[in-house]
């Protein structure tokens, strides 16, 4: 009888429960406000500086990269050259930190002593040494006719985004400012966008990943994603520099990321889509992204944004947005050129 019962219950619950997706019904067709999902912030760790992490090279023809895996081990990616398409050799895993730091895999075995990285897989040897790589338009001074959209003094440029209307502002931008003009992500409290809108650009961006997780996004036109994810020394996953929700799965053509702490730079040159007098789209968005100097996209055409930029459709214009991805992340000399041919 009891199992009647529910059996019964769940009829009247279910149709109500399906009929809220419907159309036609008189059921909502969005959850309110305040049972949306939250999502919940990641555990962020942040980085300490750390003599071994990095780019290594030498006179034998490989360079390497060494980075703490999440398990607080070392790990090393041996390469052909920085910067390459294909130029993953092996993957040495390293025991934790200590003196001397020890690493094999792949018939490869090497060490870390007295800021040598050496290793050898049968007559094949490599000596290498620490190397600090700088992007070449780290520190580039805006032009005459460009808009500073941050150089350290203030926020006057931003506002917070309001929640899920990505296109209006809510109040002053709620990041923090620090020292040596730096602006950092105040986790949780929300992207920001500018109060101007802009089309055709060139944009300079500067920015630093600060620990792990370590994540934000430019978006041009507060719609299309230039992703920036701490993912240095890693071969899988999302890219910095990655067009996330505006392309058909086309990765960066090569992972140009720096370490943890290095300042890192866009250069990106952004045409806007095209719509005729009727407002029917012409001509799709292209973008060329630069990471650290180095091409990633070329002149590649963008499709509509997808996800939560989605909804926001596409249009000739819009703000520049930094996204509040629930971590720190730190920005500077943020300035960019309007082409108005």
């Amino acid at each position: 009888m009891k199992t009647i019962k529910l059996i019964l219950a769940l009829c009247v619950i279910t149709p109500s429960l399906l009929g809220a997706d419907e159309t036609g019904t008189d059921a909502p067709q969005a959850k309110p406000e305040h049972i949306r999902k939250v999502e919940k912030a990641p555990n962020f760790v942040p980085a300490t500086a750390d003599p071994l992490i990095g780019d290594w090279q030498g006179e034998s023809g490989l360079v390497a990269q060494v980075y703490l895996t999440p398990g607080g081990k070392y790990q090393a990616n041996l390469l052909t050259a920085f910067d390459a398409t294909s130029n993953v050799i092996a993957v040495l895993q390293g025991t934790a930190p200590g003196d001397p730091v020890l690493f094999s895999g792949n018939g490869w075995h090497g060490v870390i002593d007295r800021s040598h990285f050496t290793g050898s897989n049968g007559n094949t040897k490599f000596n290498l040494q620490h190397i600090v790589r700088i992007s070449p338009t780290l520190g580039a001074k805006p032009p005459t006719d460009a808009i500073v959209l941050f150089d350290g003094h203030n926020l006057d440029a931003w506002a917070k985004k309001n929640g899920r209307e990505w296109l209006i502002e809510n109040g002053s931008a709620p990041w923090k400012l620090l020292p040596d003009s730096i602006l950092e992500i105040v986790p949780s409290t929300e992207s920001i966008i500018t109060h101007q809108v802009f089309g055709d650009c060139h944009l300079h961006v500067e920015f630093r990943t600060i620990g792990f997780p370590s994540k934000s996004a430019v978006f041009l036109e507060a719609r299309y994603e230039v992703n920036i994810n701490e993912t240095y020394g890693r071969t899988e996953g999302s890219m910095t520099g990655g067009l996330d929700n505006s392309t058909a799965s086309i990765a960066p053509r090569v992972r140009a990321a720096l370490p943890p702490l290095a300042w890192q730079t866009f250069d990106i040159d952004f045409r806007a889509p095209r719509f005729d007098a009727s407002g029917q789209k012409t001509e799709k968005p292209k973008v060329t992204v630069l990471l650290n100097g180095i091409s990633i996209y070329n002149n590649l055409e963008l499709d509509p944004p997808h996800g939560a930029a989605g909804r926001l459709g596409e249009a000739p214009t819009g703000p520049l947005m930094l996204q509040d991805h629930k971590t720190p992340l730190q920005y500077r000399n943020i300035w960019l050129v309007e082409n108005r041919k």
